[in-house]
């Protein structure tokens, strides 16, 4: 008998595998990425807003900082709101909390797999004065 061929029918047999492991390796790693550049980008953003108390600033601090993710797919929470007490008087001494979210995609979504959530948070106590 002759064993011609039985290399290429047991890499085929374990193909499969070795691409959903490596997949399952470049996910983690883009999950990975994104919570590092979250977590970057809400301690930017918390610490602009304990300078300015201005939203605005803080959106474009969390979008100039969120590199290498797509700002656009960035979701940005800032409690509490720039109008919102006690933020709207005299806001020093109060604390800022800058949370983001950004979706990650699965690359076999279409297969019933989600999507993953990644978020950051950051809080600083607001410095500015009016």
């Amino acid at each position: 008998m002759s064993d011609d061929g039985q290399a290429l029918v047991e890499f085929a047999l374990v193909l499969p595998f070795l691409l959903l492991f490596a997949l399952a390796i470049v996910l983690v790693s883009e999950i990975g990425v994104a919570r590092l550049a979250l977590e970057h980008a809400a301690a930017e953003g918390a610490r602009v807003g304990s300078l300015t108390n201005d939203d605005e600033e803080i959106a474009r601090a969390v979008a100039a900082a969120v590199s290498p993710l797509d700002p656009a797919r960035v979701r940005t929470r800032i409690e509490p709101g720039e109008h919102d007490p006690p933020r709207s008087a005299d806001p020093r001494g109060t604390l800022l909390r800058v949370a983001i979210e950004y979706t990650v995609p699965v690359p076999l979504s279409f297969a019933g797999l989600p999507s993953v959530t990644v978020r950051g948070s950051a809080a600083r106590v607001v410095e500015w004065t009016p």
